[in-house]
């Protein structure tokens, strides 16, 4: 696909359903062979079988940025994956760790750091969060996932660095990706 067909996706579409479509599809930009794609997601499956969904969002799905400061940049060497994985429990439990440092911590910190957990508490009211996010380089949690992307980065995705998300439903994950389909149509 080239930047002018998925330009044509984004103002002939409703953002809701390009990001259904791309939250569900089978095959991704990063990936091009699917079988290959879906074993790739099984593998991460298995490390959070309490998953409602797992999938690979952003340029490595669609081919081209949505923050507004890479107009529209295709996907390329440089480009991280995305992971999304709507889990509950996994949402939960960042959370809780998260919310516990906050609790002791929050006045020790110095107001960029502040600002920084407040921003990510903002994050986790919109339904989504990340381990990457703890601040406390101890932790358990964080420290798991650091060995779970470190293992996604592997040769199917170009050992590129990978991010994930834990997203509290399907239904804030959409939301989440519909914000930058809407800001992005609006730049064309």
């Amino acid at each position: 696909m080239n930047i002018e067909d998925f330009k044509k996706i984004l103002v002939s579409d409703n953002s809701i359903d390009i990001v259904k479509k791309y939250l569900y599809h089978d095959s991704i930009h990063a990936i091009s062979d699917d079988d290959e794609y879906a074993g790739y997601i099984n593998c991460i499956g298995s490390d959070y079988i309490d998953a409602d969904h797992i999938s690979v969002m952003g340029s490595a799905n669609w081919c081209f940025s949505l923050h507004p400061e890479k107009k529209f940049r295709p996907f390329n060497d440089k480009s991280d994956i995305d992971i999304v994985i709507v889990c509950l429990r996994s949402f939960m439990e960042t959370w809780e760790e998260l919310r516990g440092y906050h609790r002791n911590n929050y006045y020790l910190l110095s107001q960029f750091d502040r600002n920084k957990l407040r921003r990510n508490g903002e994050n986790v009211y919109s339904g989504f969060i990340s381990p990457k996010w703890i601040v406390d380089k101890t932790s358990k949690l964080r420290f798991k996932y650091e060995i779970k992307t470190n293992s996604y980065s592997n040769k199917i995705v170009g050992y590129r660095k990978v991010n994930m998300m834990y997203f509290k439903n399907t239904t804030e994950a959409i939301d989440y990706y519909v914000r930058g389909f809407r800001l992005a149509k609006n730049r064309i």
